[in-house]
């Protein structure tokens, strides 16, 4: 896979780690307002390719589940399973 910059797999790390607390503890608004933003981020800073289609679709998919907490959480889990290590 493609490098991931060091800035961009913070903020998406932070972004997720974020929406998964809030979808957990049922907080949806602020939850899918992380997935948006982060939804961005990787729209924006990522080149095209499977890593930016995936974390794409996580955020999708993470979207819709709620307000399914547990469900958004393991959506939002599998995307922090995939950023690269720091």
């Amino acid at each position: 896979m493609d490098e991931m910059p060091a800035d961009v797999r913070s903020s998406l790390g932070q972004l997720l780690s974020n929406a998964r607390k809030r979808a957990r503890r049922g907080d949806d608004e602020v939850a899918r307002s992380l997935l948006e933003t982060a939804d961005t981020v990787a729209e924006n800073k990522l080149p095209d390719g499977d890593r930016r289609d995936r974390l794409r679709h996580g955020c999708a998919a993470a979207t819709e589940a709620l307000p399914d907490g547990e469900l958004a959480a393991a959506y939002v889990e599998a995307m922090e399973r995939r950023l690269p290590e720091r």
